[in-house]
């Protein structure tokens, strides 16, 4: 027979069990534990004793019994976020719709001709004026007192030979005057036969520019849709796991009491752990992020151009998913 009384330093590490023969319980096969043990067990369980807890586990029990905090838990609804970013991309559609390149060209053009034509006429106009402005000057201090000395010299100042020499002097000015306003105005129409082909240039390179947005908005468009699959099939999952938790609540709940009831006898059970969302999931979008930013560096030139950045990208974009 075991003494009533364990020693201490057994009270911890061994099971006292209650019986005639050495090793186990007795004839009736009852097995019983320490009375410290016993007294603990229930005093925990049901809060009978006099020296008892303020709550018992089966207490504790009743009380989370039906409280399950993922009841009213749902999952962060991406749909405001997934709707804000197609609208983005909607209004830069709307945009591209919007322009027509001819249109566009044309309206421009036809702005830059009215602006440059009255920058241009003006700017011949004080031109020429400038120029006739230094002719008669030139005229009226050096070549008329030229002429007109001359005249005096012969006693011909009231003769028609002065005037008409007058005449020849003004008629060459004018000449001059007019042949200098015709060379500008000639190579103004030279410059607009470059203009023409100039802007040629420009309405090919924005027809360039369009298909390279057409490009971009594809683009965008894919990855769009690419970041809300991935961002629903998240949420469908977070959803299901809280549901999940909710539906095991109560189960897990009485784990508890069956982990007390059979801790006395060494069967303790750990319960289920927190749920968190996996971070494979959040690694997906990573990937997929990364990949798209791999496909803008694969524009770039060198060795981590093309697929490499792609793929460089993708990895990148996976292992920040598991931060």
């Amino acid at each position: 027979m075991f003494p009533e009384i364990i020693p201490k330093e057994l009270m911890f590490n061994n099971v006292y069990f209650k019986g005639s023969s050495g090793g186990g319980g007795g004839s009736s096969g009852v097995v019983g534990f320490p009375a410290y043990m016993e007294t603990i067990h229930s005093d925990w369980l049901d809060k009978t004793t006099v020296d008892s807890l303020t709550l018992s586990v089966t207490a504790a029990m009743e009380a989370a019994h039906g409280g399950s905090p993922w009841a009213a838990a749902v999952a962060y609804d991406p749909d405001a976020d997934i709707t804000a970013y197609e609208a983005a991309v909607a209004g830069f559609d709307a945009m591209l719709a919007g322009i027509t390149e001819t249109t566009e060209w044309a309206a421009l053009y036809t702005q830059a001709v009215a602006s440059i034509d009255g920058i241009v006429e003006a700017e011949i106009t004080a031109d020429v004026v400038a120029f006739a402005a230094q002719l008669d000057d030139q005229i009226t201090t050096v070549a008329l007192p030229r002429f007109q000395a001359g005249m005096r010299n012969i006693n011909a100042v009231v003769s028609s030979a002065y005037v008409i020499g007058e005449a020849i002097i003004e008629g060459f000015r004018d000449r001059d005057v007019a042949k200098h306003s015709s060379m500008i105005r000639l190579n103004s129409v030279n410059d607009r036969g470059r203009q023409y082909l100039e802007a040629t240039n420009q309405l090919l390179g924005f027809l360039m520019q369009k298909y390279a947005w057409e490009e971009t908005y594809a683009k965008m468009e894919i990855e769009a849709r690419r970041i809300k699959i991935v961002a629903k099939k998240e949420e469908s999952q977070e959803n299901l796991k809280i549901d999940e938790s909710d539906a095991t609540w109560d189960l897990e709940v009485f784990q508890y009491g069956a982990n007390l009831l059979g801790s006395i006898g060494g069967g303790v059970l750990n319960p289920a752990g927190p749920k968190e969302p996996s971070t494979a999931q959040s690694m997906i979008g990573g990937a997929l992020s990364g990949a798209a930013a791999g496909a803008m560096i694969g524009g770039m030139k060198g060795s981590i151009g093309g697929p490499a950045g792609a793929a460089l990208g993708a990895v990148l974009g996976a292992a920040s998913g598991l931060l």
